[in-house]
Order: structure tokens, then C-alpha cells, then sequence
């Protein structure tokens, strides 16, 4: 079984990826995201202190990374009664870091994947289309 980050294929860098995230936040693909478009408070490891930060602003501005694509499992419903089923998927996380505006220590957060972004891209493309 191919796992989701190998249908990008060997030839899509990072980098592209990135720049094609970067042009759909700016389309409003995401505008619309609870996840993505909410303030979250995020909370300092050093000195603990609380910044609210909405992480589409983070992904407009291009002040993400991708991170290394792991393979984790996922359980999901059964069609039997047999309880739960786990699948292997990949998941690439997106890597913010901020400042704290206190001690100016370095915050580490990772709101949501590639995958994850991926998903709801063509989701969106979908729900927009309205018959009458």
C-alpha cells in the first residue's frame, strides 16, 4: 500500500509544497477553517507565558516548516463488532515557531499536517460546487 505522501512522487520538494500551501491559504481555502482561522493560545516552556496566535496568519505569511513525513497508525470504526481496525498513514507535520514576546525563547507548535490541509483543500473544491 502507497502511503499519501508518496503519491506527491520523489520530484515534489518540500519547498513547492510549501509555496502551494502558501498560494491556497492566500486563495481563502482556509478561511473557513475553525483549526486554522481561531486564535489559540499557545504557552511558553520557559517562562509560560500565553500568546494568542491564529495560525493562518502563520501559513499566509509563510512562516512554517514542513516537517519529516512518519508513518503513524489510525484506528478507525469496523464495519464488524469486532471493535476498532488500524490503518498506517502518513502524516507531514506543519511546524510553526514564534518568540515569546517575554523571554524571547523559541515556541514550538504544530497545528495540523500536510495531509491534513490536503484533505480539506479538496473538500472545499467539492462543497463548492452547488447544483440548483
Amino acid at each position: 500500500m502507497k502511503s499519501r505522501s508518496q503519491r506527491h512522487g520523489p520530484h515534489v520538494s518540500k519547498r513547492k509544497l510549501k509555496v502551494k500551501i502558501i498560494q491556497k491559504v492566500r486563495e481563502g481555502v482556509f478561511d473557513r477553517n475553525p483549526l486554522l482561522a481561531t486564535p489559540h493560545a499557545v504557552e511558553c516552556k520557559t517562562c509560560g507565558c500565553l500568546q494568542k496566535i491564529t495560525y493562518l496568519e502563520y501559513l499566509k505569511t509563510g512562516k512554517f516548516e514542513l516537517g519529516k513525513t512518519k508513518t503513524i497508525e489510525v484506528a478507525y470504526a469496523a464495519p464488524t463488532l469486532l471493535g476498532l481496525n488500524y490503518i498506517p498513514e502518513s502524516i507531514t507535520p506543519l511546524l510553526i515557531q514564534i518568540e515569546c514576546r517575554k523571554c524571547r525563547a523559541k515556541i514550538s507548535c504544530c497545528p495540523a499536517s500536510l495531509e491534513y490541509l490536503m484533505f480539506t483543500a479538496r473538500k472545499q473544491v467539492k462543497s463548492d460546487q452547488t447544483y440548483v
